[in-house]
């Protein structure tokens, strides 16, 4: 059972996005000419989550790419969009390998993620660059593909207690018949861009945020709710 729990809690910062991505097109406004608005700071309209600026619109392509790779399970990508000092108190290549483990594993099969970004943020500036906090909502469907894998009805009446307290019963569904399990989530980044790099993303939840002092800038951790 804690083998899979662990599993399951880092299936949960992953999930899907379709192919198509929102079009965007400026607001029919004219920019004044003389003003102390920068372009970057004119709202755009996105079909999906209303009015973003032209930053906020290339950090959703970013997230994006993100979240297929997460899709993919592809640790090279996942690492590599990863913020790095998250590496710092976690071990890399664990990580790594944990990715890789929910690829190959002969006790459960992944049979989709599906994710709908809900927010992009505010784009804050911090001393080392700039940064925002997003949302997505996320739905995982996996099958037990081990037959000795919660073999009974009593086991999967467990199991779906066990997550249903902890992620809420809403968000749960077990189906003993097909052997599958539907959860349902609420997932939180932190996007971070330092200086004119490229934007790397972080877990925003209860158990990322007690790594915080030790990875996150001060300025922010104190401008995050």
């Amino acid at each position: 059972m804690r083998n899979f729990i662990l599993i399951l809690a880092l299936l949960f910062f992953t999930a899907c996005i379709g192919n198509k991505k929102p079009k965007t097109e400026p607001k029919k406004e004219e920019v004044p000419t003389e003003s102390n608005v920068t372009l970057l700071e004119q709202p755009l309209y996105d079909n999906s989550l209303g009015s973003l600026t032209i930053e906020q619109i290339h950090l959703k392509n970013a997230l994006d790419d993100y979240l297929a790779q997460l899709k993919s399970l592809n640790a090279d990508n996942i690492i590599s969009m990863t913020y790095p000092k998250l590496f710092v108190p976690i071990n890399q290549d664990m990580f790594r390998d944990y990715l890789n483990t929910m690829l190959i594993s002969s006790d459960l099969q992944i049979n989709s993620f599906d994710a709908t970004i809900t927010k992009i943020g505010t784009i804050k500036p911090f001393s080392e660059g700039t940064f925002s906090q997003v949302n997505y909502n996320s739905t995982i469907n996996i099958s037990f593909i081990n037959p000795e894998l919660y073999n009974t009805q009593r086991k999967l009446l467990i199991l779906d207690k066990i997550l249903s307290n902890k992620y809420g019963r809403e968000n749960i569904r077990v189906d003993s018949e097909a052997r599958t399990i539907t959860i349902k989530k609420k997932e939180k980044l932190l996007a971070i861009k330092d200086g004119s790099g490229e934007w790397k993303f972080l877990g925003d939840n209860q158990e990322y945020r007690r790594l915080y002092p030790r990875i996150l800038p001060i300025d922010i951790l104190n401008n995050i709710l």
